[in-house]
């Protein structure tokens, strides 16, 4: 315990770091950690990974940051394209001894787990003077939601959430994760509202609270996927560079869905009018 609370105390510092630096700076952290989410994703949960392909996947993923710098899809689209060319010329180079199943999977985990990661670049631009504070509400919900469960589901627990894929997760857990990401994310609001927009402009209480209650379960279902995947491949953690935590997979899973939802529902409900 004591070594998880030191890792998210460091944790916490470089993300308010990065944070508070201009946005190319939150897209390189972003990179790195798109690029190691792969390496251990692939790595650790297939032994036999071909290295041709896991190299060309997380130079893809390392990339996908990036793509908000551009106005439109084109270079996204032509930087995809040359990934799939190369992801097909390797299988058919190599099809004696790499299985399609494995080539798939490099490819799908390439594209849903960095492209949801990358959405925090795509939150933090949406807005020049709010950007920010989206962006930290994003992680906040996620986050404290994952927190808020593991401590309550660890006091209070009784009823198993879904004991095949994560026997630790309760229901419990799950209600008292949703209650205190909400509480969180109301407070970021108001300390938002009140010390830094102050007269020019105001922060919607009603679309937080209804992100929240979505955005949560939601980080939930991304955390089980992740477990799901751990089970069937029969590995604790997908990695160790994060100690008490596990690795960057097992500590940003929870932003697979939710981040993405975010993003989307931000171009249909203003939260800041």
């Amino acid at each position: 315990m004591k070594l998880r609370i030191i890792t998210a105390v460091i944790g916490i510092t470089l993300l308010v770091i990065v944070l508070v630096l201009p946005p190319i700076a939150l897209m390189i952290a972003l990179s790195a950690i798109c690029g190691l989410a792969m390496a251990e994703m692939l790595g650790t949960s297939n032994k036999e990974v071909d290295k041709t392909l896991l190299a060309a996947s997380v130079l893809y993923s390392a990339a996908t940051p990036f793509f908000v710098l551009w106005d439109n899809l084109l270079p996204a689209s032509i930087i995809t394209l040359t990934y799939l060319l190369l992801t097909i010329c390797i299988q058919i180079y190599r099809h004696s001894s790499l299985a399609i199943e494995q080539t798939g999977f490099s490819f799908f985990m390439s594209l849903i787990f960095p492209i949801s990661f990358s959405c925090l670049a795509y939150i933090r631009v949406f807005s020049e003077r709010d950007g920010l504070f989206l962006v930290l509400l994003a992680i906040v919900i996620p986050w404290m939601c994952d927190m808020g469960a593991y401590f309550v589901g660890t006091f209070f627990g009784k009823h198993k959430l879904c004991p095949n894929i994560s026997p630790k997760k309760t229901v419990e857990g799950l209600v008292g994760g949703m209650v205190v990401s909400l509480i969180s994310a109301l407070a970021v609001s108001l300390v938002y509202r009140n010390f830094f927009l102050k007269d020019e402009g105001s922060v919607q209480i009603w679309p937080v609270v209804i992100f929240t209650l979505i955005c949560a379960p939601l980080s939930v279902l991304g955390d089980l996927f992740a477990s799901l995947i751990k089970r069937q491949r029969n590995v604790k953690d997908f990695g160790h560079i994060m100690p008490g935590h596990g690795g960057i997979m097992d500590r940003f899973d929870s932003f697979l869905l939710a981040v993405p939802f975010f993003y989307i529902i931000l171009h249909f409900v203003d939260i800041i009018i």
